[in-house]
C-alpha cells in the first residue's frame, strides 16, 4: 500500500473531530494541512509549467485558513482534488527534464523530490491519526524518508516547533551532538553548536551519546513524535540520556507539524 492510499484509507475511519497526535489538531485540522500544502505545491509548479514570474511559499496560516473553514466533507473531497491536480503537475515538470526545479519553502525542488514530500507528508500523518501499527512502521522504514526528513528540518521549516535549531533552543542545550542508530542503517546525528543546531547522516559515528531504535521509531523521533510500537535503548549516562530527550522531545503542547 503507498503512502496516499494508506493515508485516506485511515481518515476515512477517523471522525473529524478526532483528536490526532500533533497536539492541539483534530482529524480536520491535519486534513486542512495536507490539503493546502497539496494545493500550495500545486499552485507554485503549474505557475513555473506557465512561465509565471515565482513567488514565496506563503506562509501555513494564510493557505490553511480557508481549508480549515470547510465542512469536513468538503474538505476531504478537496484533498483528494488538491493530490490529483498536485501529480498531475508533478508529472508534467518531470517531462520537462529531471534536472527542472520549483522553489518551495527556501529550497528547489525537483519532480521527484515533490513526489517524495507528499509521500513523507502522507505517512507521517497516517501515524498522527493511528499511531503505531504494522503498516505505518513498513511506510515509515523508507530509507529515503529519512534522508529527506534531515534536509526539511534543517532548512524547509525555520521557526517551527520541530525545527531543530527551535528544540535545541527550547530544551536550553547549546552544543552537543547525539547518535540516533537504527543497526543495518547510516546513524542520524543530531549536532548542535553556538545555538544551531541540525540532523546529519554518517555511516557511522561512536563518538557521542547514542539512542538505538528501529528505523521507523527513529524517524518519529527525528520529528519530535514520541513512538511506542518498538523498543528503544538509551545511553547508559542518565545526564546525557536527558539531555537526548530534551533535544527530540522539546516542543510544546501545540501543533507540533508545521505549525500554524
Amino acid at each position: 500500500m503507498d503512502e496516499a492510499t494508506a493515508f485516506l484509507t485511515a481518515l476515512e475511519a477517523t471522525p473529524p473531530e478526532a483528536p490526532t497526535r500533533c497536539a492541539g489538531w483534530t482529524a480536520h485540522d491535519l486534513t486542512a494541512h495536507l490539503a493546502a500544502g497539496a494545493a500550495e505545491m500545486a499552485d507554485l509548479v503549474e505557475a513555473a509549467l506557465a512561465g509565471e514570474p515565482e513567488r514565496p511559499t506563503r506562509a501555513f496560516e494564510d493557505r490553511e485558513a480557508p481549508f480549515v473553514a470547510m465542512s469536513d466533507a468538503d474538505l476531504r473531497d478537496r484533498l483528494v482534488v488538491e493530490a490529483l491536480r498536485l501529480g498531475a503537475a508533478t508529472e508534467a515538470l518531470a517531462a520537462t527534464g529531471e534536472s527542472s526545479t520549483v522553489g518551495f519553502a527556501g529550497r528547489r525542488l525537483t519532480s521527484s523530490e515533490l513526489d517524495l514530500h507528499g509521500r513523507s507528508e502522507a505517512a507521517l500523518h497516517r501515524w498522527d491519526l493511528v499511531g503505531d501499527d504494522e503498516i505505518g512502521r513498513s511506510l515509515l522504514a523508507a530509507p529515503e524518508l529519512t534522508t529527506h526528513a534531515a534536509t526539511v528540518l534543517n532548512d524547509m521549516l525555520p521557526g517551527s516547533a520541530e525545527s531543530p535549531t527551535v528544540r535545541a533552543g527550547r530544551a536550553g542545550v547549546g552544543n552537543a551532538r547525539a547518535v540516533l542508530r537504527s543497526p543495518g542503517r547510516p546513524d542520524v546525528i543530531l549536532v548542535a553548536e553556538q545555538g544551531q543546531a541540525r540532523f546529519e547522516i554518517s555511516e557511522c559515528d561512536d563518538r557521542a551519546p547514542t539512542v538505538i531504535t528501529d528505523p521507523a521509531s527513529r524517524l518519529l523521533m527525528m520529528w519530535g513524535r514520541h513512538p511506542t510500537g518498538a523498543p528503544v535503548t538509551w545511553c547508559e549516562d542518565p545526564a546525557a540520556r536527558r539531555e537526548l530527550e530534551a533535544l527530540l522531545w522539546s516542543a510544546p503542547n501545540e501543533p507540533t507539524h508545521a505549525s500554524r
